[in-house]
């Protein structure tokens, strides 16, 4: 009889095209949309190099200067084309626009000329502070006689890397941020195949449910039967939107498919449940209830960063981080956020828990709900 009721509520609801637009349509429509808008935003932040000048009556005044300037590199690019000008063509490339700055000496004075504020001109006052506290920290040790040059050159320029890459270890992605609110969002919608199960199910609701609440059967075998048909469909249709993200959009979510699959097929079960919820507590039809789980899903996604919001996300996080923790669209995201990114994987453990409190807690309630439910007549 479970087997029956379960194939014969796959296919009533593998017929419901409007639900299937929302729940697998929207999200890859949308999705598309975000790979439109937001496939160059990893590209803004790189830093070409930039034409500069030096100018100097003295060539071995410049010397270790200019030598500093040339190794500095933003990856495996230099970070500055340089050139030696007079001063009067400096100015006048300067004010042009085809150089972002100069640098001038005067004796052991070094100045920096720039004609407007920009990362390259960020960059130009970065190194020559620097460039001048170093200067001054190598004087003061030759001018106290405790070290010779040679051990000033050994053992003060010697540089040591204490960050250790693995093959978890990323670079920042605008995109992937994006695409892991996404899929949050999209495995909330679940909620709609929650919603549509109650409203089958209660006699009060729809014309089914009257058939249902008089039919022989165990109505628990029925509720479970129903639950599991649609969770099977709903898990299929977040791996098929996974797949096209990845695969024909391009979105990087690192490697951590076990744990990334894992935490979708916990987020499907907390939606249907969520949606289960919202159909037993909320007075209406099925419109009313959708359009209120709608609107709380949105909200979820908005705090979560999905709308360009992520100051705001950073503002919770950092003020009211239990907002976060309450926020299912937020423990979704942060949840594939992390699987991205970090090394230690800690944190999402943690999000899973609170996946399962509020996955339980929703199972619970609805369990709660059909128990106390009774119709004087139908």
């Amino acid at each position: 009889m479970f087997w029956h009721l379960y194939k014969y509520r796959i296919k009533v609801m593998s017929k419901n095209y409007s639900l299937l637009f929302w729940t697998l349509a929207f999200p890859i429509v949308l999705g598309l949309l975000f790979n439109f808008a937001f496939s160059g935003l990893d590209n803004l932040d790189v830093v070409e190099p930039s034409d500069i000048a030096v100018v100097t009556k003295n060539e071995e005044n410049i010397a270790p200067f200019t030598s500093i300037l040339e190794q500095l590199k933003v990856g495996e690019k230099p970070a500055f084309k340089n050139k030696e000008l007079s001063a009067a063509e400096a100015q006048k490339q300067l004010e042009g626009g085809k150089i972002s700055g100069y640098y001038s000496f005067d004796g052991d004075e070094i100045t920096l000329h720039i004609a407007a504020d920009g990362i390259s001109q960020t960059i130009l006052k970065e190194f020559l502070d620097q460039y001048l506290q170093q200067k001054q920290k190598i004087e003061t040790l030759l001018a106290s006689g405790q070290v010779t040059p040679e051990q000033l050159t050994e053992d003060y320029f010697s540089q040591k890397n204490f960050i250790e890459e693995n093959e978890y270890s990323k670079n920042g992605s605008t995109k992937s941020f994006y695409f892991f609110t996404l899929v949050g969002m999209a495995c909330m919608y679940g909620f709609f195949w929650g919603l549509r199960n109650v409203n089958d199910e209660k006699a009060d609701q729809s014309p089914n449910g009257i058939r249902l609440s008089m039919a022989p059967t165990n109505k628990l075998l029925i509720i479970i039967s129903n639950m599991l048909a649609a969770y099977t469909l709903f898990f299929l249709e977040i791996l098929i939107q996974l797949a096209v993200f990845h695969f024909v959009y391009g979105v990087d979510f690192g490697q951590r498919w076990g744990w990334i699959i894992l935490t979708c097929a916990l987020g499907c079960l907390c939606a249907l449940a969520f949606g289960s919820f919202i159909a037993h507590t909320v007075k209406g039809d099925f419109n009313k209830k959708s359009s209120l789980a709608i609107s709380l899903t949105m909200m979820m996604s908005f705090l979560a960063g999905m709308m360009g919001t992520e100051q705001i996300k950073y503002t919770i996080d950092m003020n009211f981080p239990i907002l976060g923790r309450i926020n299912l669209v937020n423990l979704l995201s942060e949840s594939f956020y992390q699987l991205y990114y970090y090394s230690d994987i800690q944190p999402f453990f943690t999000n899973i828990l609170y996946l399962i409190g509020f996955t339980v807690f929703f199972i619970l309630a609805n369990f709660y709900f059909e128990r106390k439910a009774h119709y004087d007549h139908l």
